[in-house]
């Protein structure tokens, strides 16, 4: 397939990205001066520099919002102005392998039945200033090691991936979420339920400028506390490489009932809760064992320590987003939309 087939409209969604959007532009435009291309850039309303760095390079269209609405609003404001059928949406805080974006759109226009291709990440952190970012970097690239050469997912990658305009507008765009987001499940969701599929390829892959273990936490209650109705309406778990695994929800409650067994310890100080708690914690060593051993692999042994920490920090952050949307249901039937 030649290059001149892949015509496409790069959009990147923009906030208060000065650390890392000039690395991130220059990559793409390097990459869409082979193919015929637009890029496109919404800075919603950031605050410090991003919008002075942008205007230092050529050859991009800047939109700039006057009001913070999110990563989605942005994306869909781009796509909306885009001129070309093919939609790669590339967030401002990753760095693109060379030809990812052309890979991206041939597999994309290669099948009908394809509904978008996401690229997979390299277990690189380009966070040199939290140590703590490389723990969120491994959660966060755990199972794409695993992808021979691409994958089925029940998700759409909103960091990197290309989707045709025409289905993206069907399907409704990428819902508006405030905060920590979760419209790429309810996107793929859609997709999905119009038979197509997810696709996730080691043919395009980006790198990311991962936040600490403190900010993940905090973005991670906000996530799931929104992802909880799409769960329901989907009945089912993800695919692994991705937010809501049976795995990772079988870690974080036997978390919950650890914690609940230390209650139980502190109060009644009888033995066998401390035993129960033992049990547990084995057996949720026994379910993290493998995510274990490949933080051990991709940087040291002391990540592995850390890890033991840090998985209960997710869990942790998963139980209360969890706890926060059942208590609030009943006063504020809350859906999959923006607030």
């Amino acid at each position: 397939m030649d290059n001149n087939e892949c015509k496409v409209s790069v959009i990147i969604p923009v906030y208060n990205s000065e650390k890392t959007i000039s690395y991130c532009l220059k990559n793409i435009i390097s990459e869409s001066n082979k193919l015929e291309s637009e890029i496109i850039v919404v800075d919603d309303a950031s605050t410090d520099n991003t919008l002075n760095i942008l205007k230092e390079f050529k050859n991009i269209k800047i939109i700039s919002l006057e009001h913070n609405k999110g990563a989605g609003n942005a994306r869909n404001t781009g796509a909306n102005i885009a001129k070309y059928n093919n939609l790669c949406f590339v967030d401002s805080d990753i760095y693109i392998s060379k030809d990812s974006i052309i890979n991206l759109v041939k597999r994309l226009i290669k099948g009908e039945d394809i509904g978008s291709v996401s690229g997979s990440q390299n277990t690189i952190n380009l966070n040199k200033d939290s140590w703590s970012s490389n723990f969120v970097c491994l959660k966060s690239c755990y199972g794409t090691d695993e992808i021979n050469h691409e994958k089925i997912l029940s998700t759409c990658c909103s960091e990197f991936c290309a989707i045709s305009k025409g289905l993206f507008l069907k399907i409704g765009k990428w819902k508006v979420l405030s905060n920590a987001g979760g419209e790429e499940f309810d996107l793929g969701y859609k997709i999905k339920k119009l038979e197509k599929k997810n696709i996730k390829t080691k043919e395009a892959r980006y790198s990311g400028y991962w936040c600490d273990l403190n900010t993940r936490f905090k973005r991670i209650i906000q996530r799931t506390e929104k992802y909880i109705p799409l769960l329901l309406k989907k009945k089912s778990f993800d695919s692994k490489g991705t937010f809501a695994t049976f795995s990772q929800s079988l870690s974080s409650l036997i978390t919950l009932i650890m914690v609940l067994n230390i209650f139980l310890i502190l109060v009644f100080k009888n033995h066998i809760y401390f035993y129960i708690f033992l049990i547990l914690y084995l057996l949720q060593l026994i379910i993290e064992l493998k995510f274990l051993l490949f933080a051990k692999n991709k940087f040291s042994f002391k990540m592995l320590l850390y890890s033991l920490y840090g998985i209960q920090v997710i869990n942790l952050a998963i139980i209360i987003g969890f706890l926060s949307y059942i208590f609030k249901l009943p006063f504020n039937s809350r859906k999959f939309e923006s607030k």
